[in-house]
C-alpha cells in the first residue's frame, strides 16, 4: 500500500494507539484481559521495550509494534532460548501489535510485523512472540510469515478456562 508507511513511536502518538486499542479490543479480544490490570498507556509502552513503532496510513497512526528484550527469569524465555538455541539475552519478542480494525486487509499488521522482525535480525536477535490461542487471524499471519510453532504455555495472567499460548519462533535463517 503506497501511503503506508512505518517510524519509531512517539510519544505524541500514544493517545491515537490508546483509542484504537480501545476501539479493537471488543472485536480482538486484545488485550486478552479488559480491562487490563494497568492503564492502555502502560500496556503500549512496556519495561523491557527496547523499540516500538507505529503505522501511519495518510499521516494518521493506524497500528503499532514494539521489541522488548526477555527476562532470564521469563518462563517463556527457556522454551525460545532452546529452541532458537541461543541465550535468553540474545531474544527479542514481538509484543503489543495491533492495528486498527476499520482498516482491515490493507497490510498494516504485515508491516509493524515485517518492521519489528527486521530491526530485532539486524540487532543480531533472536525473533519470538506468543499468541493467545483465540487469536487465530494472527497466529495464520505469523505462520504465514514464516514464523514456527515451538510449544504451548499457560502464562500466570491466562486464566484456567482458555487454551495455552502459542511460543513461536522465527527462524534466523528465513528472516534475514
Amino acid at each position: 500500500m503506497p501511503d503506508l508507511s512505518t517510524r519509531r513511536r512517539r510519544d505524541a502518538d500514544v493517545p491515537a494507539l490508546v483509542e484504537i486499542l480501545v476501539r479493537q479490543q471488543p472485536e480482538t479480544h486484545y488485550p486478552f484481559h479488559w480491562p487490563s490490570d494497568r492503564a492502555p498507556e502502560d500496556f503500549i509502552r512496556r519495561p523491557g521495550e527496547l523499540a516500538s513503532w507505529v503505522a501511519e496510513l495518510h499521516g494518521v497512526v493506524v497500528g503499532h509494534v514494539a521489541i522488548q528484550s526477555v527476562a532470564d527469569d521469563d518462563e517463556l524465555g527457556q522454551v525460545w532460548a532452546t529452541a532458537h538455541g541461543v541465550p535468553v539475552a540474545a531474544l527479542r519478542c514481538v509484543s503489543v501489535l495491533f492495528a486498527d480494525r476499520r482498516l482491515a486487509r490493507r497490510g498494516i499488521g504485515s508491516a509493524l510485523l515485517q518492521r519489528a522482525t527486521d530491526q530485532a535480525l539486524a540487532d543480531g536477535g533472536a525473533p519470538v512472540l506468543d499468541v493467545v490461542a483465540e487469536h487465530r487471524e494472527p497466529r495464520h499471519l505469523y505462520l504465514a510469515r514464516g514464523w514456527v510453532e515451538v510449544g504451548r504455555s499457560r502464562p500466570a495472567w491466562l486464566p484456567a478456562s482458555a487454551e495455552p499460548v502459542y511460543l513461536m519462533i522465527l527462524p534466523r535463517t528465513l528472516g534475514g
